[in-house]
């Protein structure tokens, strides 16, 4: 009995140390530097790696914007939805790591592979956001 006890506690020690499967939301406020790639085609958007990013053309989000329009989202828990066309974006979180994030073109809703969580843009201002990319990804330069 008593090598029960021992046993039961050290495996409840080693289960309750493990890391979570999803790390911890992003907390959107404290994010900078936002940019958006030209870059839309979803297999080269997905798997492309974060150390990458630095050599695609870009343009730079009014971070202020960002945070205004990222305030009213929310997790959409294991819900996938439905893709049909996309934009890259990244930002810098408050400890200066670069994220990536993969935003949808029409449904007002994007996904974070950092904690692999999909994120529903407010309903009030979805046009707002859509506009808003759109407008920016038409905007990027191409290198010469």
């Amino acid at each position: 009995m008593k090598y029960l006890i021992i046993l039961i506690t050290l495996l409840t020690g080693f289960t309750s140390h493990q890391p979570s499967p999803h790390p911890s939301q992003i907390n959107w406020d404290s994010t900078r530097n936002w940019k958006i790639y030209k870059l839309n085609k979803f297999n080269q958007v997905f798997n492309i790696p974060v150390d990458s990013l630095q050599y695609l053309s870009s343009r730079r989000l009014n971070d202020d914007t960002m945070h205004l329009m990222l305030s009213g989202s929310t997790n959409l828990g294991a819900t996938s939805p439905l893709w049909m066309g996309c934009y890259m974006a990244s930002c810098q979180t408050s400890t200066g790591k670069i994220q990536k994030i993969v935003i949808s073109v029409y449904g007002g809703f994007f996904f974070s592979p950092a904690d692999h969580t999909y994120y529903q843009i407010g309903a009030d201002i979805q046009k707002d956001w859509l506009e808003y990319l759109s407008q920016s990804y038409g905007n990027i330069q191409q290198p010469n």
